[in-house]
């Protein structure tokens, strides 16, 4: 089945696509026919979601809508087919949006709101927008060599640090991975969307299908047990040196997932930017830190006995460091029942969206407002400067004593960058 491609802005082409290996059928968004009753099925990214950016009163905004009936009722066709021994292939032909945020907090979570998303949300595994869309793929496949000379084209990359995944990479762009095959069923192709007249349908589906049929035959042939009885006497030692590079190899993406969670607090804001800083707090720094309730942004990092020791005031921004939000750490540390003494953190991601680069990220506090802070008692520290403070201790120049002195007894602005640290009033 294809499926939906009016809801790409394309007909059905006036000829049927049929050859030795495949018939397609062409059926609409809103057919009565069950994915399931088919052997495979090949759809586009975002069919089932609607979206627009507009313009209003107070600037630019997301209208956004999906149809949820129709979306939950292909799931379950979907794993029905998957049941069947059937395959689903996804056009990735925009980058995703899975939330939308208005003066840098997240407003609404728009992750499972198209098929495409919902089989791929994964714990561990992450889809990321590429600047802007790049057309020099390369195939790792010679199935998909001529279909990607002609179509290929990515808006979107995947990293996958979960070890259960079976992923069996199908194009890339550098060395990031933007086509995929996932378990074998889950084919995930960067495409154009063809032109909307029949020869050019009939061209990018011909191509398409041939390629997908022999990748599929390809990955489902089964060796019958019995052969495994046949061994070389080099199996036993290679066997068991994959073995140890694989452990080796879990162990060292377990690492570098360990290192992107912490990278997180650069990019969020609100509930998904205070769960990013608590871990690099937590796991990084080997702070001990009270848990949080209500939503609050903000957090304390404990002693042993479970007592405070450090009052943390987390916020997102797109732009940089405001009075509201020092003042907003005086007026929650007093929330929380602690003394205008006690030493308060305010630890912000500033310039969201306005920055495309770590330099561009890296922009001063105004001396205003670094006075301000010193003058109630309170210590900012930007994400920015936390991760080159982290960066720091993991390399022994600082200790967590010393990051801990320095949180307790000064205020102003915790200045950190590549090469030192320093506090400025």
């Amino acid at each position: 089945m294809v499926y939906g491609i009016e809801r790409m802005g394309l007909k059905e082409p006036s000829r049927e696509i049929v050859n030795r290996n495949f018939r397609l059928f062409f059926e609409p968004f809103n057919t009565e026919k069950r994915f399931n009753e088919f052997n495979g099925l090949i759809l586009f990214q975002g069919i089932f979601e609607r979206y627009e950016y507009k313009y209003g009163l107070e600037g630019k905004y997301l209208n956004h809508s999906y149809d949820r009936n129709e979306l939950d009722k292909r799931k379950k066709e979907l794993d029905l087919l998957f049941g069947n021994n059937g395959f689903a292939c996804f056009l990735l032909h925009r980058p995703f949006v899975d939330r939308y945020s208005i003066s840098g907090h997240y407003t609404e979570d728009f992750s499972a709101t198209d098929l495409c998303k919902c089989v791929l949300n994964f714990p561990d595994f992450y889809r990321k927008d590429i600047d802007g869309r790049v057309t020099k793929v390369h195939s790792l496949r010679d199935e998909f060599t001529r279909f990607l000379e002609l179509y290929g084209a990515a808006s979107s990359y995947f990293e996958n640090y979960n070890k259960k995944i079976d992923m069996k990479k199908i194009a890339v762009v550098g060395g990031s991975v933007v086509g995929m095959a996932l378990f074998d069923k889950e084919i995930f192709i960067p495409s154009l969307i063809p032109e909307n007249n029949s020869d050019r349908i009939v061209e990018y589906f011909s191509l398409l299908s041939e390629a997908l049929t022999s990748l599929f035959n390809k990955l489902r042939i089964e060796i019958p047990p019995w052969v495994s009885q046949f061994a070389f006497e080099q199996e036993n030692d290679l066997n068991t040196k994959k073995e140890t590079l694989l452990e080796e190899i879990n162990l060292i993406n377990d690492e570098l997932g360990r290192y992107a969670q912490y990278k997180k607090v650069l990019v969020g804001s609100g509930e998904s930017l205070v769960e990013s800083v608590a871990t690099l707090l937590r796991d990084g720094f080997s702070f001990k830190i009270e848990s949080v309730d209500e939503f609050r942004e903000d957090l304390k990092i404990i002693d042993d006995n479970n007592d405070p020791l450090i009052f943390v005031e987390i916020k997102g921004t797109n732009s940089g460091v405001k009075r509201e939000y020092i003042n907003q750490t005086d007026s929650h540390r007093e929330r929380a029942g602690l003394d205008l003494n006690f030493p308060s953190l305010l630890v912000i991601n500033t310039h969201i969206k306005n920055s495309r680069s770590i330099d561009e990220k890296d922009q001063p506090i105004p001396e205003d407002q670094i006075k301000h802070a010193t003058k109630i008692g309170v210590l900012i520290i930007r994400t920015l400067d936390l991760l080159y403070l982290f960066r720091h201790m993991n390399n022994g120049r600082i200790s967590q004593k010393e990051i801990m002195d320095l949180f307790s007894h000064k205020v102003g602005w915790f200045k950190v960058d590549r090469d030192q640290w320093e506090i400025v009033e």
